[in-house]
């Protein structure tokens, strides 16, 4: 049987190895060590090596474990427990030698996440869960906001890779918002989730994401009391590439207001 608690603690040092590993890389990395997977989508040798170094230390904690990960350094397979990480989550920003960037590592089983850890090493913040009630930042307990409407929100929000009408449309819905309420685009999906989680922002919508972008950071903010859909309501929002997340209080409004609205 798993020790989670145990589990946990070494998660999480193995996010802060990873994280250090990344904030020493930053400021030595040349224009030759950057790629481009598609249109504003980088990447670069130090993303496949910090996950390379995650797995390695997370392979073994669990037997028979299996990943999936976002640079594909080992080969996805069905299993009970499935590791699922991004190494470096805000890659825009880190090759432009901006922050925040992140190593986001969640752990699911049965299909079911039970652990989520994401640390941030520039500001060193490390968010974790493992249970309802138990999300924390630098071990400190965090919740959601109060905040009740879009009237003076903090939202943040993401622009996917490619943009298609509903997209668009969503954006334009946010639009008809902006003076009623402040939006943020942060650049790191997980750290932005993560900011929810510990009240900073009321809520937080992206399309076009991939489950390691998000699979710690919404468990660790659902411990914190917060709210999780897809675009439709439903609970599919680790891989349908659509996320609404809030503190539960500003969900309806969000849905009706910005990612509904207008929609025939």
């Amino acid at each position: 049987m798993i020790d989670i608690d145990k589990l946990r603690s070494n998660v999480e040092e193995i996010a802060r190895i990873a994280g250090s590993f990344l904030k020493e890389q930053q400021s030595a990395l040349r224009q030759s060590d950057i790629e481009l997977k598609g249109t504003r989508n980088f990447v670069t040798h130090i993303d496949t090596e910090a996950e390379r170094m995650v797995v390695e230390k997370l392979d073994g904690l669990i037997p028979d474990a299996t990943f999936l990960t976002e640079e594909g350094t080992v080969e996805y397979a069905d299993g009970r427990y499935t590791w699922i990480i991004d190494p470096l989550d805000g890659t825009t920003n880190y090759v432009h030698g901006d922050t925040p960037f992140s190593v986001s590592i969640a752990l699911m089983k049965d299909l079911r996440t039970i652990l989520g850890v994401v640390y941030d090493p520039v500001a060193d913040e490390l968010f974790s869960a493992c249970s309802r009630g138990d999300a924390t930042l630098n071990g400190q307990p965090v919740r959601t906001s109060s905040q009740p409407t879009l009237t003076n929100g903090y939202i943040g929000f993401g622009i996917p890779y490619s943009m298609d009408e509903q997209g668009e449309q969503i954006l334009r819905n946010a639009a008809e918002q902006y003076r009623k309420c402040s939006f943020r685009i942060k650049g790191s999906a997980a750290i932005e989730i993560c900011y929810v989680a510990c009240g900073r922002s009321d809520a937080y919508f992206h399309s076009g994401l991939s489950p390691w972008d998000v699979a710690a950071g919404t468990f660790i903010l659902e411990c914190a009391g917060g709210r999780c859909t897809d675009f439709s309501g439903g609970s599919d929002y680790l891989f349908n590439k659509e996320l609404v997340a809030s503190n539960g209080k500003i969900h309806q409004e969000i849905m009706e207001k910005i990612i509904n609205y207008g929609r025939k």
